[in-house]
């Protein structure tokens, strides 16, 4: 038995990926060959994306790299923002129940 992974990239061009999955001996052999397997073709996969991932990156540029810090350190300072109008002596806020659509 073997696991295949098929990546294809902007061109249509297409690699397979091909790892052995040999079944162990005993109780759940094969699911344990089974994770070792996925586990070897998880790491091939980001060996061949890993390159890239890095061309994209550099493709983009710094200035993308930049406001996404911008964007972070807003969210964090908005997080650590306490609201000092409330005392210890209100009573909690009440809480609305959110229906999710189905």
């Amino acid at each position: 038995m073997e696991l295949v992974a098929e990546l294809r990239d902007r061109d249509g061009q297409t690699r397979s990926v091909r790892v052995p999955c040999p079944v162990e001996e005993g109780e759940g052999g094969q699911l344990r060959g089974l994770r070792r397997g996925l586990a070897e073709l998880q790491e091939r996969v980001a060996e061949l994306l890993a390159p890239l991932v890095q061309e994209e990156r550099e493709a983009a540029g710094d200035v993308e790299d930049e406001e996404d810090d911008e964007d972070e350190e807003e969210e964090d300072e908005g997080e650590n923002n306490v609201d000092t109008k409330a005392s210890a002596d209100d009573p909690p806020p009440k809480r609305t129940k959110v229906e999710q659509p189905r």
